[in-house]
């Protein structure tokens, strides 16, 4: 596949959370010339022109994920809906944004993390760039899900370590996918807030790469990949 240039993914993606969908069409169509397959900028693309009312655009945008990858649960889940909706409800449902800001990296604040134990590709299909996903602690890691429960990957033992703390100690987070492959998920986790006890520091050290290790790991360390649907109060096990 041809390298994309990824400050056009990346404004691509922020067009897209700030619902500016003439934009997203432009530089997603942008995209599509440099890699014509590209099924992470067809997705948006379907999506830019289904938000702005133009169904046609959008189910013929859909109809070519799905004939490069027949599984992609976004253009089945979006057909449907094109199959029912009309133009005039799709403008009036205006959404809620995310905050273009939530996607930018600042240091000490911010880290794009990749995952461990990533979920299998049927999974991984449903995301795109930019979604919103959750951080669920558990015994000694944590877990990437989405907001209907589901297993996506975990985080680096390092950080997971460390967010453990945090996050015991009253710091809280929010995390959007940066990017996903059929095995390979990157996510951008964000400091939204912090505890008392460490309100002067930073969560991620500038100077820190995190480096996913999984190597030397037992079966009883990897985590959970079943859903769950109830909070677990394990985070704040001892050592």
């Amino acid at each position: 596949m041809p390298d994309i240039d990824q400050s056009l993914q990346n404004n691509a993606i922020v067009a897209a959370l700030s619902q500016n969908w003439k934009e997203a069409i432009r530089l997603n169509t942008t995209i599509l010339k440099q890699a014509k397959n590209d099924i992470g900028a067809l997705c948006r693309l379907g999506y830019a022109y289904l938000k702005s009312g133009q169904i046609k655009d959008a189910k013929k945008t859909y109809e070519k994920v799905l004939s490069l990858d027949q599984y992609n649960q976004i253009a089945e889940k979006n057909l449907k809906k094109l199959a029912t909706i009309k133009k005039k409800d799709m403008l009036a449902d205006g959404g809620s944004a995310i905050s273009p800001m939530m996607f930018l990296e600042e240091p000490g604040i911010t880290k794009i993390v990749d995952c461990i134990h990533i979920a299998p590709p049927q999974a991984l299909s449903t995301l795109s760039a930019g979604q919103e996903v959750l951080l669920k602690s558990k015994n000694h890691c944590i877990e990437i899900r989405t907001h209907q429960n589901t297993y996506l990957g975990a985080l680096p033992d390092d950080i997971s370590f460390r967010l453990l703390k945090l996050i015991e100690s009253g710091n809280t987070y929010r995390a959007i996918v940066k990017s996903v492959e059929k095995n390979l998920l990157k996510v951008l986790i964000r400091e939204t807030a912090r505890g008392k006890k460490f309100a002067n520091q930073p969560t991620f050290a500038a100077s820190t790469s995190y480096v996913p290790f999984a190597r030397g790991l037992s079966a009883s360390d990897a985590p959970d990949m079943t859903p769950t649907g109830e909070d677990e109060g394990d985070a704040d096990a001892e050592e």
